[in-house]
């Protein structure tokens, strides 16, 4: 464990108990929720892995169940399981697809139909929920939204976090509408992911224990 970590390890053991187990607090305090923003390709997995792996959160997307949904539908569409979770949270996300209307990625599809669940139908229709079930089965520990775009200023009004997630130099995919709205997310803090692996988990660990400077000042 390097320094940045280790300190910010004790710091949460000052403040909160044992960092590694992260049992509700009594005074009936919501756990952390940080929500992650930011251009696609950026990180934010990333970032979420290092927040559960080593910090002890548990992860949600405001569009999880939206994504289950799309699995059951591209698996109807093309019959094979195997490929339709591959459209959804894997290598084919991105790649034109024979079975989609005039050869798109499962992105575009993916896309609208996130924008339709969160824009149309509304937050209490998506990221509302999935906190209602990580809250559920997380036991009392913090919670990572993977990405958040329409959803920030709910978030926001319960307590979370937003982060900005940036990497030097990177501009990402070509555009489509929901960067235009992660773009104009106020952020709460901004996280740099430059470098490799140690570097990230000290960043998140930097990030972790400005959070706990602020939470304890207010």
């Amino acid at each position: 464990m390097n320094m940045a970590i280790s300190w910010y390890h004790d710091l949460m053991a000052e403040t909160f108990g044992d960092p590694d187990r992260y049992v509700a607090a009594n005074d009936n305090r919501e756990p952390m929720i940080i929500g992650l923003t930011g251009l696609r390709n950026v990180g934010k997995t990333s970032v979420a892995d290092v927040l559960v792996d080593r910090h002890g959160f548990a992860r949600t997307h405001a569009f999880e169940g939206g994504k289950e949904a799309a699995v059951a539908y591209f698996e109807h569409i093309t019959g094979d399981v195997s490929e339709a979770r591959k459209m959804v949270y894997g290598i084919l996300k991105d790649r034109p697809s024979p079975h989609l209307p005039g050869g798109v990625a499962p992105r575009h599809f993916l896309e609208r139909f996130g924008h339709f669940m969160g824009a149309d139908m509304g937050v209490e229709w998506t990221l509302a929920m999935e906190i209602a079930v990580a809250r559920r089965i997380a036991h009392g520990r913090p919670i990572v939204v993977e990405s958040v775009v329409y959803e920030a200023p709910w978030l926001k009004a319960q307590g979370g976090i937003i982060v900005r997630v940036e990497r030097p130099g990177h501009v990402g995919p070509a555009g489509i509408e929901s960067d235009a709205v992660q773009a104009a997310v106020g952020e709460d803090f901004r996280l740099v992911n430059g470098g490799g692996l140690a570097d990230l988990e000290s960043a998140v660990a930097g990030l972790l224990a400005d959070i706990s400077h602020r939470r304890r000042a207010a």
